[in-house]
């Protein structure tokens, strides 16, 4: 099965600016694109984790208060591209996401179903 097919939350582009942090130590990337459970990041140069490390991850909005904050897991590593699952976040980083993929996808009542989806996996 192809990983597309197996992806159960739609991937919306969102180009903004990034900070991973890496056991204290902070990688500056740029998100290539956001979905309600992990982002996928281009960093600066390769990093140095392995797939099953976790991090945390400070996604930059539009005012320098607002910013979305989450725990994650890496998922995979290829050059520069770092793919995060999404492990722990609070809600207004939650709302701050949904909006996003809700603003920047051609179905928001899509993006309602993967909410409850995403509930019903716990």
């Amino acid at each position: 099965m192809d990983v597309t097919e197996q992806r159960h939350f739609q991937r919306v582009p969102f180009a903004t600016g990034s900070t991973v942090q890496f056991r204290g130590e902070g990688h500056d990337a740029e998100v290539v694109d956001v979905c309600l459970k992990g982002a996928l990041l281009k960093l600066s140069e390769p990093p140095t984790c392995q797939r099953g490390d976790t991090c945390t991850v400070f996604i930059t909005l539009a005012s320098p208060d607002i910013a979305i904050q989450f725990e994650a897991e890496v998922a995979h590593l290829r050059d520069q591209f770092l793919g995060v699952k999404l492990l722990k976040i609070d809600i207004d980083s939650m709302i701050h996401l949904r909006n996003i993929v809700e603003l920047n996808t051609a179905d928001p009542e899509q993006v309602r179903k993967e909410l409850s989806f995403l509930y019903s996996e716990d």
